[in-house]
């Protein structure tokens, strides 16, 4: 009996929803007997009934609500439809008569529509040319009004007036006015910080802009004026600082004829600093390699010549000093003249050998420089080549610019390696000379001493 009941109340959860299951699944009291469990069940029948009749009725209501939403779409698009219809209608017949309209136009401007034509050119080529002339920086409104007359000329379909005709003239009869003008502007430059500054900017015509002793670049789609990053050469800016800063008289200026085109030509151009750079380590070592030589060659130069001087006064003076080359010669033979004419030679020639070392001191390191430097430079023509050709394989021989840099390499380093180089064995050689000379007089001086002292004792 009990299994029974089970099944039962399991069946009428699985007929009511479950929110109704739930409600009714929870008797204050246990049932007690299968009546109690047949009313439960009957009163789930009755009430799952009630439900389902409300959702069908919901569903009629809303099936009917679709149907008229379904209607009233049709007559929506047969209402569009017959506009569409009549909207192409009316295009084909507006067509026609502008078609007719045109010819009409045509018909009547005969030659003049040469001149329209012409003019509208003419407009649009004067439009770009203002916006990229820097006397826009004075007149900076007069680019919207050539466009704007340059859109109604291109957008109409009558003839231009003479008021028309009078402002494209006057604008352009303006700018070759101003391009003979020299004018100082009080504008708003942008630094190469990025901060805008007021300046007290120079127009040279429709050439350059100046401010202080550097130049200034326009830029048309904006309208700003900017700081270049890069100047020209230094001796270019000195001309400009003088330029701006006098009152009277004539001063000389660099200026662009070409608007900007050569003056980036001229920025673009590497200097000192680039080629350096170009020639990467090598180019370094070749430059460190380069500057110790000079020192050294210079160092040795200046010792050379203090150290002849002094012999050459020694010479002279019937007094022996210590301070030179040849007195510590005469002083040694003066020491050991007593010795045998054997024994004093070897001691001068000794002595000689002590004084060979300072006047010939770092002569083989500069030696050296002169020959390692053009042998850098061969290793960064080898390594530039390289480069290139490993360029050249991987993206071919179309772009010249992607071979430049192993190019530039190149040729830079062994310019570099020649201009050490040259430099250096020039110095080696002049030191190596007066060294030579220095060490020719001790041996001559020596030689002389022990002729003085054969003769003695021959005597």
């Amino acid at each position: 009996m009990m299994r029974m009941t089970s099944l039962l109340v399991l069946a009428l959860l699985c007929c009511l929803p479950l929110s109704k299951a739930h409600a009714v699944w929870q008797p204050k009291e246990e049932i007690q007997s299968l009546d109690e469990l047949l009313e439960l069940v009957k009163q789930g029948r009755v009430e799952q009934s009630r439900e389902n009749r409300a959702r069908e009725q919901r569903f009629l209501a809303e099936q009917s609500k679709q149907e008229q939403m379904l209607k009233g779409t049709v007559e929506e698009r047969q209402k569009l439809e017959r506009r569409s219809e009549l909207l192409e209608t009316t295009y084909a017949e507006n067509k026609e008569q502008l078609d007719e309209l045109t010819r009409r136009l045509e018909k009547r401007m005969g030659s003049l529509k040469e001149l329209f034509i012409q003019l509208q050119t003419d407009t649009a080529e004067a439009s770009g040319l203002l916006q990229q002339s820097i006397t826009s920086v004075e007149f900076p409104s007069r680019n919207l009004e050539m466009e704007d007359l340059s859109d109604r000329l291109g957008g109409s379909r009558s003839l231009p007036n003479i008021n028309n005709i009078e402002q494209l003239w006057y604008q352009m009869q303006r700018e070759m006015v101003e391009s003979g003008k020299i004018k100082h502007l009080n504008l708003e430059v942008i630094t190469t910080d990025g901060e805008p500054v007021k300046a007290d900017v120079v127009r040279l015509g429709s050439f350059n802009l100046l401010s202080g002793n550097r130049y200034l670049q326009f830029i048309p789609e904006t309208g700003k004026i900017i700081d270049l990053n890069r100047q020209p050469p230094r001796y270019m800016l000195s001309y400009v600082e003088d330029y701006t800063q006098s009152t009277e008289g004539f001063n000389a200026v660099a200026i662009d004829p070409t608007q900007g085109t050569l003056l980036n030509m001229l920025l673009d151009a590497p200097d000192f600093v680039d080629r350096v750079e170009q020639g990467g380590f090598i180019g370094y070592v070749i430059i460190v390699l380069g500057f110790v030589g000079v020192v050294l060659a210079l160092e040795r130069i200046m010792f050379l010549i203090v150290v002849t001087r002094k012999v050459a006064d020694q010479t002279r003076m019937k007094e022996t000093r210590r301070d030179n080359p040849l007195g510590r010669i005469i002083l040694t033979y003066e020491q050991h003249k007593s010795l045998p004419l054997e024994s004093l030679e070897l001691k001068l020639g000794e002595a000689i050998l002590r004084e060979r070392g300072p006047l010939e001191k770092h002569l083989a390191i500069i030696k050296i420089v002169a020959v390692i430097a053009p042998l850098l430079g061969l290793l960064g023509t080898v390594t530039g080549m390289i480069n290139t050709f490993q360029t050249i394989t991987l993206f071919g021989t179309g772009d010249p610019k992607l071979m430049a840099g192993g190019i530039s390499q190149a040729l830079v380093t062994t310019v570099l390696g020649l201009s050490v180089a040259i430099p250096v064995v020039f110095f080696h050689a002049l030191a190596s000379t007066r060294s030579k000379a220095v060490i020719s007089v001790l041996e001559e001086q020596s030689t002389g001493l022990v002729a003085e002292k054969a003769e003695q004792e021959n005597s």
